[in-house]
């Protein structure tokens, strides 16, 4: 074992084996635990990542940028138009329309001076359609004029609707003549400012999105007694917006699709190699190291990739290299192991048949010389039963060392490879008959054996030794493992061309865990401890059918019985011997 071991470590196989394998085991454990996922894939995932959040910066500095610029033209041409519009109005007129005009039953007033204030109006609004004009007054609820319940308490500042040119067109959307309301936050500055004001954000209601501002109407001594407020109409702002958004769209599924193929093409030139290279290491991995990387030698702007593939191909040699002396290694280690374990099966196998050979034959040889001494010293006294007894005792001791030798001798030449096969012509029923009356005489004294023929049996060609090996040992072992009295049934049937052999008990039966073993050399069933028996028989049998071409089955049953079904050609020829 230590020539042995010195042997492996000359090739490489006993240093550090265990902990490589074990390295290896964990480095593939651990890589199918992770996902993988491609250098390619990666680099679009990046692309998409990136050119998304750039887009969408510029989108949105784009967006806001142009919506501005829109909104900034808007209120630009929203506050001329105001201060233009107050220049036309007559304010004197107004706040006498105020103080003496009159609501109709419409909810307006037929006054000439409302009649001409809506006309200026309408002047504004043919030169600026988007605008849409309106007036009110602003003064302390309990001093207001007004139609209706006051908005506000008695001391707080109050408007009073005046001119609307809604009334023109939608009087659903106007405001009443005379109608009150709550002042917001923008009336007060322009209060407070005496100057244009306009209100902040775009705002919605029900009728549209607007943008709005306030001028304030002064009297002749320059105090603010009402003001003009303007509605312009935002809904271009939002289509302005709209029309962002649908071209933006497009621009940016257009470039996308563009720049995706193109990263996708540059993405693939660029790992190409590498892909190339981790599909040659994973096919390196499973021992395929026939592997030539076609980039290693190219000619024209070599680069880092072709510098690696390079080395890979190095390595790859050193690998092919050490995975052939690894394979010589253990290779060795194989044919040393299987001459080591040869030799000890021999070895037991040796010591079996010398341990099985002594106790065999010193069995039937001390029946013997028992039976002998008894007939030396009484013979002159006992009676000729006994002397027959004793006679008989002698045959079967007889009949098994001839047996046992046979069984050697067949053993042996059989394991040397030359068996003796010599045909002829027998009358089987005669031989039969002859195979039983030994047995009778011998082992099955105390047992009931049944032979039954079938057939035209007279004519067969078969080797008279090997038949007698195989019906002995069969009718043998069915009266060894059968209780006394038992019924042993021996059948013999020849057909056209075969000649079968049915021989059935009524013993101890196999086990199920030892049918598999039962023709091996020395296998004895685990229920057979209290049984005499080398664990020949069986085995001496299958290679006696075998050398006739023929076939042998079992059927058992453990405590019910056995039978042995033999089949043979019924003309056998010599068997041809592999060189």
């Amino acid at each position: 074992m230590g020539n042995i071991n010195r042997g492996l470590q000359k090739v490489g196989l006993l240093h550090n084996q265990p902990k490589r394998n074990q390295q290896t085991t964990i480095g593939h454990a651990d890589q199918n635990q992770r996902t993988f996922v491609g250098l390619r894939l990666k680099l679009l995932l990046g692309f998409s990542m990136v050119f998304s959040v750039v887009f969408a910066g510029a989108f949105y500095w784009f967006y806001t940028f142009t919506t501005e610029k829109a909104v900034s033209r808007l209120r630009a041409e929203m506050k001329s138009t105001l201060a233009g519009a107050a220049k036309g109005i007559n304010v004197t007129e107004l706040m006498a329309l105020y103080t003496t005009g009159k609501r109709n039953s419409a909810g307006f007033s037929d006054d000439p001076r409302f009649r001409h204030q809506l006309a200026w109006f309408e002047t504004v609004h043919s030169i600026r359609p988007q605008a849409w004009l309106y007036t009110y007054t602003v003064g302390n609820a309990k001093n207001n004029r007004r139609i209706g319940k006051s908005a506000v308490a008695p001391n707080q500042l109050e408007i009073i609707y005046l001119v609307d040119l809604w009334a023109n067109y939608n009087p659903a959307k106007s405001v009443r003549f005379l109608e009150a309301g709550v002042p917001a936050a923008v009336t007060y500055q322009v209060v407070k400012q005496g100057a244009i004001v306009e209100a902040p954000d775009i705002y919605k209601d029900k009728w549209g999105t607007w943008l709005s501002a306030f001028a304030p109407l002064k009297d002749a001594s320059g105090k603010v007694v009402a003001v003009l407020g303007i509605d312009v109409q935002a809904d271009y702002v939002l289509s302005v917006q709209k029309a962002i958004r649908d071209k933006v769209w497009i621009s940016f599924i257009s470039t996308y699709a563009v720049l995706f193929i193109l990263v996708y093409i540059v993405s693939g030139v660029l790992t190409r190699h590498l892909t190339e290279l981790t599909e040659s290491a994973e096919l390196i991995a499973t021992g395929h190291y026939d592997q030539t990387l076609s980039f290693a030698h190219q000619r024209w702007f070599p680069d880092e990739m072709n510098t690696l593939a390079q080395v890979f191909e190095v390595m790859i040699d050193s690998i092919r290299t050490r995975e052939c002396l690894i394979r010589e290694g253990k290779q060795a280690e194989d044919e040393m192991r299987r001459a080591l374990q040869e030799e000890k099966e021999l070895n037991e196998l040796k010591s079996r048949f010398v341990s099985m050979a002594s106790h065999e034959f010193r069995t039937p040889l001390t029946a013997i010389r028992t039976a002998i001494e008894i007939l030396e010293r009484f013979g002159d006294a006992a009676s000729e039963e006994k002397k027959r007894e004793y006679f008989q005792r002698i045959r079967t001791a007889l009949q098994n060392i001839n047996q046992l030798m046979e069984d050697v001798l067949t053993i042996g030449k059989a394991e040397a490879g030359k068996p003796e096969f010599h045909p002829t012509w027998l009358d089987l029923e005669e031989f039969c008959h002859e195979i039983l009356e030994e047995i009778r005489l011998g082992v099955g004294t105390n047992h009931v054996i049944t032979f039954i023929n079938q057939g035209d049996c007279q004519q067969a060609c078969l080797d008279p030794r090997l038949l007698r090996s195989i019906l002995i040992n069969l009718l043998s072992n069915a009266i060894k493992y059968s209780p006394r009295g038992s019924a042993v049934r021996f059948e013999l049937a020849c057909l056209d061309q075969a000649i079968e052999f049915e021989i059935q008990d009524q013993g101890i039966g196999i086990p199920l865990e030892d049918q598999s073993m039962l023709f091996a050399l020395f296998h004895r069933a685990r229920n057979t401890d209290t049984v005499r028996g080398t664990g020949l028989g069986l085995a001496i049998v299958k290679q006696c059918v075998e050398l006739h071409q023929g076939q042998i089955t079992f059927t058992s049953q453990e405590n019910v019985g056995t039978t042995f079904h033999v089949q043979l050609p019924l003309s056998s020829e010599e068997p041809r011997l592999e060189e």
